[in-house]
């Protein structure tokens, strides 16, 4: 099986629901999204897939400057955007794995 691995950055503000602390309020991040789509067969062209297409396609779906609780109908946490992407992304592609990183210490994974 062969996995190929994306990052791509994002900035968002967001403020937690259901949550008492700081975080309840108005607050920003430098995202990180990190995909790892695997195949078990490999294409003539050597590639699982072309990096340029699904970093494209990620650009479009990534909420890039924007208010997360205003994308959202669900409370803006890693854990539940890391779900989200999988699911969306899912559709495309055939991702294992999705990362959502909102500094370079904390993050979520959700994985089929």
């Amino acid at each position: 099986m062969w996995t190929i691995t994306l990052k791509q950055n994002f900035s968002a503000a967001h403020f937690l629901k259901e949550y008492k602390g700081k975080c309840e309020e108005l607050h920003g991040h430098n995202y990180l999204i990190v995909v790892h789509i695997s195949s078990k067969k490999l294409p003539k062209s050597g590639m699982v897939y072309d990096f340029r297409e699904i970093k494209d396609y990620l650009k479009q779906i990534l909420p890039d400057h924007k208010c997360l609780n205003n994308v959202y109908k669900f409370n803006p946490t890693t854990e539940n955007l890391a779900k989200y992407f999988f699911e969306v992304i899912r559709k495309k592609y055939p991702v294992k794995k999705v990362e959502i990183w909102e500094n370079e210490q904390q993050g979520s994974t959700y994985s089929a």
